[in-house]
Order: C-alpha cells, then sequence, then structure tokens
C-alpha cells in the first residue's frame, strides 16, 4: 500500500493544487475578500502544577509563568490575547494531564471571562471572602458580574502517570490491559466561539482542579487557531453568551445544591433577535457515596419560555473503556452466575457508570437548536425532580453550564 501511495503522490499533489486553484476561484477575487493572517497557537501551561498548599497567599503579581496561581494552587489564571482574524478559523483546545501524587479522580475545568469580567474574578478570588452561591460569578449573571464561559470540563483519572509504574499498580494490572498510560489528553473545538474568543482585548483562561494534596497533577494545555485557506471563507459573526455555570470555582464557594428543591431559572435579554441559536449544555452529577447522585440516575428537564427543549438522562457506562488510565482506582471481587457457572472478577471503581462522566474523560455537551430567538426577556430553567438533597453525610450536588450561540 505504501508502494502505491508513493507512485500515486504526484498525481495526489497535482489534483491538490487544481482544487485549491478552483477554490480560489470560486471565491472571485473580490476586493472585500480576507487577507491571510496564518496560523496561530498560544501555549497557556506547559507541564505546571496544580495542587493544594494550605495557606498559600495568591499570587497578587504574574508568576515566571505568566499566570496567577489562586485558591491555595488549585486555580490558575492567564490573561491572554487571541488575534482577530477575518477568516474563519479551526480553533481548538489541547490538554494533557499527568498525576502528581494525586491518586484520586478529581473534577476539573478549563474556562474563560473576557475584559473586565476577568479582572474581576481576579480581585474577588485575591480578596477571598465571597462564598455566597447565590452571588458568586459562576452562577447566573448579575451586575457587571458574568458566569464563566467553560471551554472544557473534564475528570482527573485515578493516578495516570505517577503511579503508572509503582509495582502495586503492575501487580494489579488487569488482562485487558496492556500497559497503564503515562498521562490523558483531550482535545475540543472552540471555532464557533471564535468572534468571542478574539475579540475580547483581554481573554482570561483559567484551569482548575478540585484536588486536595499537595503533589497535585501536571498540566499542559494550548489552543491553536488553523485559519482557513479560502479568502472568501470569512469568520462568522457569531455571538457568545454564557448563561449560568454552577461549578465550585473556589474553595470558599459552596457547591450548587438547590435543584433538590426546585429548577434552577436563568433569566437572559436579547438585544436584537438571534438566527440559527444553538444552545450547549454540561451536568455532571456527584456527592452522595454510593447511593447519591454520582451513581443514580437522575433525569434532566430544560424548559425555555415555558416550552420543554429536552428530558434525558444524562448517563454514562462505557467508563470501563478508561481502565488503562486508572492504576489507582479502587477494587473489589465480583461473584455473578452465567450460565450456571459462578464466576469471580475484580470490579473496579473507574469502571462503574456514572451521572454523565467517567473518570480520565471530557464530559460531553449536550447540544440543542433553538432555530431563532425574538429580541427581548427570556428564561431557561434546569431541573433535576429527583436530585437529592445535600446533607452532613451525603454530599449530592450537580456542576451545570449553558451557552448560547447565534448570529
Amino acid at each position: 500500500m505504501q508502494h502505491v501511495t508513493q507512485q500515486c503522490a504526484p498525481l495526489l499533489c497535482s489534483l491538490g493544487a487544481l482544487l485549491l486553484m478552483l477554490s480560489f476561484a470560486s471565491c472571485g477575487g473580490t476586493s472585500s475578500d480576507a487577507s491571510a493572517m496564518g496560523h496561530h497557537a498560544v501555549t497557556l501551561w506547559n507541564a505546571d502544577t496544580l495542587n493544594f498548599v494550605p495557606g498559600r497567599v495568591a499570587d497578587s503579581t504574574l508568576n515566571a509563568t505568566g499566570d496567577y496561581r489562586l485558591d491555595a494552587g488549585r486555580i490558575r489564571l492567564k490573561p491572554i490575547a487571541l488575534p482577530r482574524n477575518d477568516r474563519r478559523c479551526d480553533i481548538t483546545l489541547e490538554v494533557s494531564l499527568r498525576s502528581a501524587g494525586d491518586p484520586w479522580d478529581k473534577s476539573g475545568t478549563l474556562f474563560a471571562f473576557a475584559d473586565a469580567a476577568g479582572r474581576d474574578f481576579l480581585n474577588r478570588m485575591q480578596q477571598g471572602g465571597d462564598a455566597d452561591t447565590t452571588r458568586f460569578a459562576g452562577i447566573v449573571a448579575e451586575g457587571d458580574r458574568s458566569p464563566a464561559q467553560e471551554l472544557l470540563r473534564f475528570i482527573t483519572p485515578f493516578g495516570v502517570g505517577h503511579f503508572s509504574h509503582s509495582e502495586r499498580a503492575l501487580d494489579y494490572k488487569p488482562e485487558s490491559v496492556g500497559a497503564w498510560a503515562d498521562s490523558v489528553h483531550w482535545s475540543t473545538d472552540l471555532s464557533v466561539m471564535q468572534h468571542w474568543l478574539t475579540h475580547a482585548d483581554t481573554l482570561w483562561v483559567g484551569v482548575y482542579i478540585d484536588t486536595w494534596t499537595d503533589e497535585g497533577y501536571i498540566l499542559s494545555a494550548q489552543i491553536q487557531m488553523k485559519e482557513s485557506h479560502l479568502p472568501c471563507d470569512k469568520a462568522l459573526d457569531r455571538n457568545t453568551l454564557s448563561l449560568l455555570n454552577t461549578t465550585k470555582l473556589a474553595h470558599d464557594q459552596r457547591p450548587y445544591t438547590a435543584f433538590a428543591h426546585g429548577p434552577l431559572t436563568v433569566p437572559f435579554n436579547l438585544e436584537g433577535p438571534a438566527q440559527n441559536t444553538t444552545l450547549d449544555f454540561l451536568t455532571t452529577g456527584h456527592g452522595g457515596h454510593a447511593g447519591g447522585d454520582e451513581f443514580t440516575e437522575q433525569a434532566h428537564c430544560l424548559i425555555l419560555d415555558g416550552d420543554t427543549l429536552k428530558r434525558w438522562t444524562p448517563w454514562r457506562n462505557d467508563c470501563g473503556a478508561y481502565r488503562r488510565f486508572n492504576p489507582t482506582s479502587g477494587f473489589w471481587p465480583s461473584t455473578y452466575v452465567l450460565n450456571g457457572d459462578t464466576l469471580e472478577e475484580r470490579v473496579a471503581s473507574s469502571d462503574l457508570s456514572r451521572s454523565n462522566w467517567c473518570p480520565g474523560d471530557a464530559v460531553h455537551p449536550l447540544t440543542l437548536d433553538l432555530g431563532d430567538l425574538a429580541a427581548g426577556n427570556h428564561t431557561l430553567e434546569i431541573a433535576v425532580p429527583s436530585a437529592q438533597a445535600w446533607t452532613d453525610s451525603t454530599f449530592n450536588f450537580w456542576n451545570t453550564a449553558a451557552t448560547l450561540h447565534w448570529q
């Protein structure tokens, strides 16, 4: 097959050149065509540590890596600027992660604020004392405060990297795993947010991992922008609005536990009519131990202006596919009967089905096509009718986020 490919290479090149010429010709060569700026990449973090060191004072100035360290080290916040490009760009966020000694699965997120909202978040994180769930930016917009725009949500695997070559991990490696992975990698497409990402004078990109160890995790992240080769392929003027984000982004902030008491109502206003509107929705259930919302199926309902958009039960039953990323996952013997034979196998915690997440994987958003929306006031409701209450012994909560995109 390689020999055939080599023989066909000149022909393929000729065809490629012809297609490219035809593409440029189809643009018409008008003066309104967008000039080429080239591809662009920004390294956010390169093997940087996120950990938890009690008593650590938040950085008041940029540290050596060009970012701020907040929440005792569990948050890194970096101001960047992405170039405005009149051409459409494929924008990708690439993230790699490995444990530096934390053996547990932990919630994580990459998020962003634009301009003044980012500076406000930084100031409040440095000052502390802003823990009220109903006011902390991260729930709904209030005054000048905006919810964090979630770029990528993930759950760390159990101990990947640091423990992958430990004697215990090798002794307990199942036959189905050829070798423990050294790291985990996620990639997500941010192209729909090109206008929002590039029109901020300062884009404040943050990463948060809910670690409670001083070893923590080692993370690398990069944003890549690849512009279209067609001069007439112009960037769409799409708007992006973060409607809500209940993820706990600070030690003093309380998790959002109110779904057990009723829907979360989010009012928003559109200054003009919105065309080709889409809604991205993220949700993950946590806490409560074996019988809690992490391990029980909980129906969700999304309602826009009184009309039901979607009823579904967010649930992941494919977590066993990520076993190679979880060398420190706890396990126990499980006995069952198959065709009259009594069989025994070891079941890992990382294999268990969960409320829309798996240890070692990114969380996949639900995207809904809303069509056209009229200008004016609207209301989005999120209901989890059977969500279990938070108590002193069962810590049930849901991390949800919603983003609106339109032209």
